[in-house]
């Protein structure tokens, strides 16, 4: 609660500052820069032209955007670089699972979705392993492995 107040006469002070800098005579970048702090750093007058996403980096499996600035004063950021997570590449229908084997495990085998549209490294096909529920002892401890061939 305390903060809450804190804040609230933060915001204060600065309006009163705002008020006051029409009598004193500052100019319209203090304004703006007394504004963007009274708005958490925001910068409100900055407005930016968006590049394409890059393709996605198989390595780090992010990709990257360029914004350029397009309309505002000295205090906006010329470029900025926006890095965002890329969605999966593969994507599988599940398959159903097998009656369990002699080595005490069920398989599914999975199925790319749409091989078309799918990036190309993606497998035709998937198999994932796991072990077989034992009596009295519920899901725990079941392990899934992934097979790919």
């Amino acid at each position: 609660m305390k903060c809450l107040s804190i804040i609230m006469v933060s915001l204060l002070l600065v309006a009163i500052a705002l008020v006051s800098s029409n009598e004193t005579g500052l100019n319209e970048q203090s304004l703006n820069r007394l504004a963007r702090a009274a708005n958490g750093g925001k910068e409100t007058n900055c407005h930016y032209e968006k590049s394409q996403w890059s393709p996605c980096d198989e390595k780090t499996n992010v990709k990257v955007r360029t914004l350029t600035l397009k309309k505002g004063d000295d205090t906006c950021v010329k470029v900025k670089t926006i890095e965002k997570k890329c969605k999966k590449a593969c994507r599988y229908v599940k398959g159903t699972w097998s009656q369990c084997n002699s080595h005490n495990e069920m398989i599914r085998t999975d199925t790319l979705k749409d091989p078309s549209t799918e990036n190309s490294n993606c497998e035709k096909t998937r198999q994932i392993t796991k072990k077989c529920k034992s009596k009295g002892r519920g899901n725990k401890g079941n392990k899934q492995t992934r097979n790919r061939q």
